[in-house]
């Protein structure tokens, strides 16, 4: 018995050490819970852990799942005939198993490589190639587009490039956030994509050179500038979001602004309190979200003035069906309060809040805490913002070249974004062209 107490005393504790985070997390909604209930929850902490050291070791009825996990842990140090037992990686597999339980998605285990890389996307650099990554309808995961100024774009990596091998050895069957812990590395290191790449399915083999990347968030640019018309497109909502868009809005102010396209396509969402910054530029007062926990009760986000330090203008919002989470809550909210049109498709449905509370081994919980609903009331989970102006997009099919945002030619859903635009600004929009509109 000494033997299985040495090998599982530090599973015990892990698993001990999530039991309390997941005691205290759900009433914690990214530093924004109601701090009455947490206290109360902080202050049973130590009743909670009296009970648990006074039970017996070998009372198999008092603490049932961890009585039973280390025993199977144990059984299988002393008795499993296979390769040697990694009880780190054993631990993350019953508690990735304990989470998928829950049959809540968003609700995850994150080992310190994943905790990590989520860090660096919030914080807006990373170690990488530089490169947004989606699956196709054929379950193939390609480059949705190389990042500005990233070793990608320098190496010739091409928007719609489909990811065939990885350092010479097949992705197939692979998901993309495996795909991604392939291409990710040490900085200074090299890998080697395997690309098939246009119509004709052209192999094209590169090698790029990990580095620190920067993740530009905002792209901007003026769009028509005899008509003011200018145009912003938000990646996600990271650390950097709105101080780059705040630089966006004053250089398009500097070339006569008039009227903004805002674009949120492909935008999965990101920090609950960038999105509350981001949406009071467009949102004169009021709630930006409201949050609801648990209990029943609620709480909203409302407007932070010092974020209306510009002029509100002409406004249309871009979203498709991966406009997720914070995406939602800005689009919502422009929606509710009529500060803008909003055109596309039904957003993604994300309508969940979760805190991500980190362990000791480096290792983290995202739980889903709360849900969330428009500014004024809307529950829009799994079924997404409805687009006050409908325009389908057009998916293109495995092979073809993927159409770029901001193609004025071949881009339906801001095509008609500009004509929408147009009409608020009295300026004669002629007929949009392609995509379907109702």
């Amino acid at each position: 018995m000494t033997k299985k107490i040495y090998y599982t005393l530090p599973v015990v504790l892990l698993l001990i050490a999530a039991f309390m985070v997941g005691f205290i997390a759900p009433d914690v909604s990214a530093s924004r819970g109601n701090p009455n209930d947490l206290q109360a929850r902080i202050n049973r902490l130590p009743d909670l852990l009296k009970t648990l050291v006074d039970r017996p070791s070998n009372d198999d009825t008092e603490l049932p799942v961890l009585t039973t996990y280390y025993k199977v842990l144990g059984e299988l140090k002393d008795s499993y005939y296979g390769k040697a037992i990694d009880d780190r990686q054993l631990t993350y597999s019953a508690i990735r198993g304990m989470l998928s339980a829950l049959d809540d998605p968003y609700t995850r285990f994150l080992d310190p490589d994943s905790y990590k890389q989520m860090r660096e996307e919030n914080e807006g650099n990373f170690v990488g190639i530089g490169a947004q990554l989606q699956v196709n309808k054929d379950q193939q995961v390609y480059i949705k587009e190389p990042i500005p100024n990233s070793p990608a774009l320098a190496a010739g990596v091409k928007a719609g490039d489909i990811i065939f091998k990885v350092d010479n050895k097949p992705i197939a069957g692979l998901d993309i956030d495996q795909v991604v812990d392939r291409i990710r590395g040490e900085e200074g290191t090299k890998v080697k994509l395997s690309l098939i790449r246009g119509p004709k399915k052209k192999l094209v083999e590169l090698t790029i050179v990990r580095r620190m990347v920067e993740f530009q968030m905002v792209e901007w640019k003026m769009l028509d500038a005899a008509n003011g018309i200018g145009y912003i497109r938000l990646r996600g909502f990271n650390e950097h979001s709105d101080s780059q868009f705040e630089s966006a809005i004053t250089q398009l102010e500097h070339k006569k602004l008039k009227g903004l396209v805002f674009d949120l396509r492909q935008n999965p969402g990101g920090l609950l309190n960038v999105a509350v910054d981001i949406g009071s530029r467009f949102v004169e007062s009021g709630p930006i979200v409201i949050i609801k926990y648990r209990s029943g009760q609620q709480e909203e986000l409302c407007v932070e003035k010092s974020k209306q330090n510009h002029k509100r203008y002409p406004l249309v919002v871009l979203v498709d069906k991966q406009s997720a989470s914070a995406s939602e809550i800005v689009t919502g909210a422009i929606q509710d309060n009529k500060a803008g049109t909003v055109v596309g498709t039904n957003s993604f449905g994300k309508a969940c809040v979760q805190t991500v509370s980190t362990l000791n081994d480096g290792s983290a919980i995202a739980i889903t805490t709360a849900k969330y609903l428009t500014s004024k009331g809307r529950d829009i989970n799994k079924v997404g913002v409805k687009p006050d102006v409908f325009v389908a997009s057009v998916e293109p099919k495995s092979g073809e070249d993927v159409i770029e945002f901001g193609d004025l030619k071949k881009d339906v859903q801001l095509i008609k974004g500009i004509n929408v635009l147009k009409e608020k600004l009295g300026i004669s929009a002629g007929k949009a062209s392609g995509g379907k509109v109702r």
